[in-house]
């Protein structure tokens, strides 16, 4: 199997208090930093007007200051930009932005052999066509030298950039960064076109046009996931629009391009897949191999002839640099395998004819491939020097490692994961000497095992709609907020084969549980056909993506890696696991199912074995999918649930209808008895099965029912007390009467108000009151109060007062921690089956020590 090691990212997994969100959801988002309710609301729902202040970035007035000044006197300014997608897509903006407003400019972007950043070259061309004022995007924080010149030369310099400041600020006349320690604006991870954007809305916001700017981000998403920023906060909410906008963008050259790589472009639901592996490839194609320049022009030409020729050459360019990337790599893994260069500490490959444009790409899949600190080299033996790009692996700094040899380079630069350097090529056998000795004295085995970071084990059911929809409220995905990898451990598998044009992929169906998730693929693993061929049971780490195939929603497993179970299921243990994970069940349940019947009349389900079909009336017209028919199917089974759908949407197709439906428990109840003993069995048997109330709970409802009285009882935790509100307001509404529960508590209203009726103050006009650790002064004529056994009490005067006194047998041993429990055979909780809690309730006595959750206090 592959070379790797699986790393089960930590969670408190504390969420009992949130109801709206599934613990799968929040897991995910604690293993983000994201904690609280206000962050997670803000995470999910953040939307334009949580964009930071553009002004609190230093010197943004200044800025704008100038820039209004030259706009003023009709100066033309000219804006420097960089040849990768950041860069392009920062100088189109300001380019489109800056002429809406009536600002005269013109833009210069170096080819990559004039290299990154400023040069003295550039500036002075720039002033010899008449530029006063230069306004950098994506680079010019490390120029010093250059703005000196520019100075020098009467060529005013504005900065804006994104990139980390390793020494003094040039001397320009505003220097915009995110980096800026004096900065109010305190996210520091914005791209340059980020940087960017925060100007154009600063001087919109100025003119009063501020919703002006916003048309302009579906060209910022592109260069900020381009740039590989965190998908978080700021950058987060404008990738997000962004992408929404992509579909209707009003930029000719874009829309161009998108209506050739995509047949539906108008109704495509973009993510930053699109953009990172097919849209930014084909912009950064041309910086590559040629000139930069022709991406601008795309997105900023209005000409739709030219923006077809531009994109037609720029998709032919991105052709071309792939044939180019395949034919190094190929040469380059020849020389690792031929060399034996992947057994060293670091894989360094240096030869000719290499393509500069295109090393660091190689260097990247290698490191994918060997997961080793990686170099490759393109020897320019005409000019005597070797350029190279360097990609590393977790847990090693490349620019640490270069910076211990820094003698060696004509220059260097880049930061922990990517860098590159000039080497002249007589210091190249030192260069990997020293290098390789560098990180054997830093690295052993362990570093070089690529880390699988799981975000949960998750259960079959889960990959359905439902769950893939509330997993969609993260998206988009990206660096700094990676698409979820979660884990299937003892799994079967069948149908396992080769596939793609090279059959370099593997495709199996998963089994797990008796579901069978079909056609789930493995990029390029087809070179361990016959080692996992050979396998009966796996675990698989993998990532879930839901696609569309004939008008049908498809749940793909796409596989990251596969190692063999070393253990098998612990049954009882998985058992109590499997329970508890379904008894947290959020409603509504979301799923799609497939019908040629147009609905009329409301639906419901009928069972059948393993699948559960959707009814009309008495016809069935479609059924659940696999997995959430197991779900329905288990949570019926074992606690007893009842369920009720509601159609959300239905969407006519070619194929069929697409029927979208909420499920919700159903906690109707309807007695047709008329005796009062009667009524109350058929209530408990709906709220409680077959066990009976506890002393606690039959005391206060004899107090009430049977000998009529007013009630104050001290209550504790766990005793029941939602069991007897629940109780109290079924009887009333069966006998065609009201109760009213009264409380200042934060409740999960939606769910008792289901049972009865709830106010934060007294309501006339209710045959029954219950207070819960509240009361009024005057109370009214039947009621009952809930105090909690730690408040104090003045002055309430009942006709009955009922105290728990219960205590805690000494063989029921509770925990705060499934990590607590010694043996599941003995392990109660209101979240495992009803049988095996009846089965446990019947034989505690004989059972030794019980460990319990603290629900357990109910029914003793």
């Amino acid at each position: 199997m592959r070379n790797t090691k699986w790393i089960y990212k930590e969670s408190s997994k504390n969420f009992e208090k949130n109801r709206f969100y599934s613990k799968d959801l929040l897991t995910i988002l604690e293993n983000r930093g994201i904690k609280t309710e206000n962050g997670i609301e803000k995470f999910l729902d953040g939307d334009i007007e949580d964009l930071r202040n553009p002004f609190d970035l230093t010197d943004m007035e200044k800025a704008i200051d100038i820039i209004f000044s030259y706009k003023k006197q009709n100066k033309k300014i000219w804006i420097y930009g960089d040849y990768d997608v950041d860069g392009i897509t920062s100088t189109s903006l300001l380019y489109r932005a800056f002429h809406e407003i009536g600002i005269d400019c013109e833009y210069y972007i170096p080819l990559r052999d004039e290299g990154y950043g400023l040069n003295k070259d550039a500036i002075e061309k720039i002033k010899e066509l008449g530029g006063e004022l230069i306004l950098t995007v994506d680079c010019g924080i490390s120029s010093i030298d250059e703005v000196d010149f520019a100075n020098s030369i009467g060529v005013e310099m504005i900065i804006t950039d994104h990139h980390e400041i390793n020494s003094d600020l040039p001397k320009a006349s505003a220097v915009i960064n995110v980096k800026r320690d004096d900065n109010i604006y305190d996210f520091k991870g914005i791209s340059g076109v980020g940087t960017a954007f925060m100007l154009v809305l600063a001087i919109y916001r100025k003119l009063g046009i501020e919703e002006k700017a916003y048309k302009y981000l579906d060209i910022v998403a592109i260069g900020t996931v381009a740039d590989l920023v965190p998908l978080v906060e700021d950058n987060r909410i404008i990738v997000k629009k962004g992408l929404e906008q992509l579909r209707k963008t009003r930029w000719n050259g874009l829309s161009i391009l998108l209506r050739k790589l995509y047949e539906n472009y108008r109704e495509k639901k973009y993510d930053t897949y699109d953009i990172g592996f097919i849209i930014a490839p084909i912009f950064n194609a041309a910086g590559r191999l040629e000139d930069a320049k022709k991406s601008v022009e795309l997105l900023i030409s209005e000409d739709n002839k030219a923006c077809d020729i531009i994109s037609y050459e720029l998709i032919k360019q991105n052709d071309e640099r792939k044939d180019i990337q395949s034919k190094i790599l190929d040469f380059a893994v020849e020389e690792i395998e031929d060399n034996h260069l992947d057994r060293k500490g670091i894989i360094i490959v240096a030869r000719e004819k290499l393509h500069s444009g295109v090393i660091g790409i190689v260097a990247s899949k290698i490191v994918d491939k060997y997961y080793k600190p990686t170099i490759v080299i393109d020897i320019k033996e005409d000019e005597g020097v070797g350029v190279a790009s360097c990609r590393s692996i977790e847990g090693f700094n490349i620019i640490e490692a270069l910076n211990s040899v820094r003698d060696v380079f004509v220059k260097y630069g880049g930061h922990s994961g990517a860098a590159g350097f000039t080497i002249e090529i007589d210091k190249i056998s030192e260069l990997k000497e020293r290098l390789e000795k560098y990180v054997n004295e830093r690295l052993d085995e362990d570093n070089f095992l690529k880390p699988i970071k799981i975000d949960k084990d998750l259960r079959v059911e889960k990959i359905s709609y439902g769950f893939l929809d509330e997993i969609s409220k993260i998206e988009p995905f990206g660096f700094g907020n990676s698409t979820p990898v979660f884990s299937l451990r003892n799994c079967t598998f069948t149908n396992l084969r080769k596939i793609g044009k090279d059959q370099t992929h593997l495709m199996m169906n998963i089994i797990k549980n008796g579901v069978e998730i079909k056609n789930c693929v493995w990029w390029n693993s087809a070179d361990l056909f016959n080692e996992i061929n050979g396998a009966s049971v796996v675990d698989i780490a993998f990532k879930l993506k839901m696609e569309i195939f004939r008008d049908k929603y498809q749940y793909k497993i796409f596989i990251e890696d596969i190692k063999f179970s070393e253990t098998y299921d612990d049954k009882i243990k998985n058992q109590v696991l499997e329970d508890m994970d379904m008894y947290d069940t959020v409603y509504p349940i979301k799923t799609v199912f497939y019908t040629r019947k147009r609905i009329k009349e409301k639906l419901s389900f009928a069972y059948y074995e393993d699948k559960i079909y959707v009814k009309e009336s008495k016809q069935i017209i479609g059924e659940l999918d696999s997995t959430t028919s197991y779900l329905l199917s288990n949570l019926k089974d074992r606690f007893g649930y009842k369920f009720l759908c509601e159609v959300t949407e239905i969407e006519e197709t070619d194929e069929n209808f697409n029927i979208y439906i909420d499920i919700f428990r159903d906690y109707s109840f309807e007695s047709f008895k008329i005796r009062e003993g009667e009524i109350f069995k058929e209530i408990k048997e709906n709220l409680i099965g077959n066990f009976e109330y506890n002393n606690y709970q039959k005391k206060i409802l004899a107090s009430i029912f049977r000998e009529k009285k007013n009630v104050l009882t001290l209550y504790k935790e766990n005793r029941g007390v939602g069991t007897i509100i629940k109780t109290i307001g079924l009887y009333y509404k069966t006998i065609g009467k009201k109760a009213l529960l009264i409380t200042d508590k934060k409740l999960a209203k939606d769910y008792i108000e289901k049972f009865i009726e709830v106010s934060k103050e007294y309501k006339s006009g209710y045959d029954f009151y219950i207070y819960l650790d509240r009361v009024d002064k005057n109370l009214p004529k039947n009621y009952l109060i809930f105090i909690d056994e730690d408040k104090k009490i003045d002055n309430i005067k009942v006709e009955k007062t009922i105290i728990d006194t219960f205590e805690i047998p000494k063989n029921i041993k509770i925990i705060e921690s499934l990590e607590e429990v010694e043996d599941f055979k003995n392990f109660w909780s209101r979240k495992i089956s009803i049988a095996k809690r009846e089965y446990l309730k019947n034989n505690l006595k004989e059972k030794g020590i019980i460990f319990a959750t603290k629900d357990i206090l109910e029914i003793l």
